[in-house]
């Protein structure tokens, strides 16, 4: 009876885990023409953080991404997009299924100001 449950515990263990994976990389995040905008500020990130459980999702429904995307321009109001801005996405599982699992997604950029680069 304890090497049974030994191998449970040592399965449910095996189960868990953290992964994180580039998601993709685009040279902006709106349409700029080249010398027409100004950097705003070095680079920043903004992230989202949802939480699953038994196939509902708590927290932020919908696009992780652009929940995230969102929050990094909150942080420099005037700017109107990101260059150089790179998405990864982020999974916590303890136990799949039984405990909840976080997803956070990640967006960086540097924030730009669409215009003429005077």
């Amino acid at each position: 009876m304890k090497l049974i449950n030994v191998a449970m515990a040592g399965t449910l263990l095996a189960a868990a885990g953290c992964m994180s994976n580039a998601v993709t990389f685009c040279s902006s995040s709106v349409p700029i023409e080249q010398d027409k905008y100004s950097i705003l500020a070095d680079e920043i990130t903004g992230t989202c953080t949802q939480t699953s459980w038994l196939f509902f999702t708590f927290g932020l429904g919908g696009s992780g991404q652009r929940h995230a995307y969102r929050d990094a321009l909150e942080q420099v109001p005037s700017a109107d997009g990101l260059v150089a801005m790179a998405v990864d996405e982020e999974y916590f599982m303890l136990i799949p299924f039984v405990l909840p699992s976080f997803y956070t997604t990640r967006v960086t950029g540097t924030p730009v100001k669409l215009g003429r680069n005077d």
